[in-house]
């Protein structure tokens, strides 16, 4: 099912535990984040996983446990995020056609 969220994300279920991201280039925040330059802030990036995760029933987060960064994504790029439900913790890879761009541990309440 796809959707757009608050951030201008275009989110698409892939498979079972997974769903794609792409932010268009005519989202507002490209123009600040950076003019000559615009890639997607890593807050957005964390946030669109945390909402898309509440939609599909997740309820019991917390917080971000770690998150660690390894690639920029550009207007137009979609990245492939699986999700790993875990007893205590929920952890997103989050891949392009090259590789690895972020994984994030999100706690859950106990």
């Amino acid at each position: 099912m796809r959707h757009k969220n608050t951030h201008g994300a275009i989110i698409d279920a892939v498979s079972n535990g997974s769903f794609s991201m792409l932010f268009n280039s005519d989202c507002l925040f490209f123009g600040g984040h950076f003019p000559d330059n615009p890639v997607v802030p890593g807050v957005l990036l964390l946030d669109t996983i945390y909402d898309n995760l509440l939609k599909t029933g997740m309820s019991n987060i917390a917080g971000i446990d770690n998150a660690r960064f390894y690639k920029t994504v550009l207007p137009n790029e979609k990245v492939i995020v699986k999700i790993n439900d875990q007893p205590d913790k929920v952890v997103c890879t989050v891949k392009n056609d090259t590789g690895k761009v972020l994984k994030v541990s999100y706690i859950k309440v106990q």
